[in-house]
């Protein structure tokens, strides 16, 4: 006869090797993907670790061995969609899909089983999809969005990049001309990287939490470093940190100048 506590051992060894199979992804949403009810989640990279950041088109240092973690999520007819805050349910019929924003917090319980896989890439997983898994959803759970998420997303990893956003109807035009020719200008002399952003979704003005008008905002790699009403605190700001003189406002040599370039 077998002893009970020699059973009772091998039956919680046995158990202890038999764990549910694991069918949930928490990650961050970035785009909805070229095949129909599809997007894509991304998880971590190895270069900007576990923060979503938008990358395309700008000038990035990928390490030799750049790796992501990211896959396709399909959606169904089936698939819920569950608002962690109210705890609302609803269907992909009931839902405005896509309905997420870039960065937000999501969980996907998929349909199969789930498998962390990595994926080596040479470009950044925000440009190359190709080749990563694929998952069916049968729950979609999301999470609030927070101005933390908005400006994680936007904030530059490199440190001679600057993400600004010009909150201004009545902002010269010429002059904002003459900015962006020069952001185009200064990437080939000066190595330094300045995104001008004018007339954005409104939502850019809800998650930066936009009051009142003038306002500029300028990130860098820490997420904001200035917002303000004065537009010289951004024109000296810039021009100290990054060594970088930018152009004065009213003054149409530049635009002469940058055309000769």
């Amino acid at each position: 006869m077998v002893p009970r506590l020699f059973l009772t051992f091998v039956i919680a060894a046995f158990l202890s090797g038999c764990t549910p199979e694991e069918k949930e992804i928490h990650g961050r949403y970035m785009f909805t993907s070229a095949i129909d009810n599809t997007f894509q989640l991304f998880v971590e990279d190895s270069y900007t670790g576990e923060s979503y950041r938008y990358l395309n088109g700008l000038h990035i240092n990928l390490p030799e061995d750049y790796y992501a973690e990211s896959y396709i999520i399909q959606v169904n007819e089936n698939t819920l969609f569950e608002d962690k805050e109210t705890g609302e349910i609803i269907t992909l019929e009931e839902s405005s899909f896509p309905f997420h924003w870039p960065n937000q917090q999501i969980s996907i319980e998929t349909e199969e089983p789930f498998t962390k896989k990595t994926t080596s890439m040479d470009t950044p997983v925000t440009v190359n999809n190709r080749l990563l898994p694929i998952y069916s959803a049968e729950k979609i759970i999301t999470y609030p969005y927070s101005y933390e998420d908005f400006v994680e997303v936007h904030t530059p990893v490199e440190d001679n990049h600057y993400m600004l956003f010009l909150f201004d109807e009545n902002f010269d035009r010429q002059y904002l001309y003459i900015l962006q020719t020069f952001a185009e200008k200064i990437e080939d002399r000066y190595d330094t990287y300045l995104d001008v952003h004018y007339h954005t979704p409104e939502y850019f003005q809800k998650y930066l939490n936009v009051e009142s008008e003038p306002l500029y905002v300028l990130l860098h790699t820490n997420g904001e470093v200035l917002r303000t009403s004065d537009w010289e605190k951004i024109h000296r700001y810039i021009s100290d940190d990054s060594g970088v003189v930018l152009p004065r406002a009213g003054d149409p040599a530049w635009l002469e100048m940058l055309q000769e370039y």
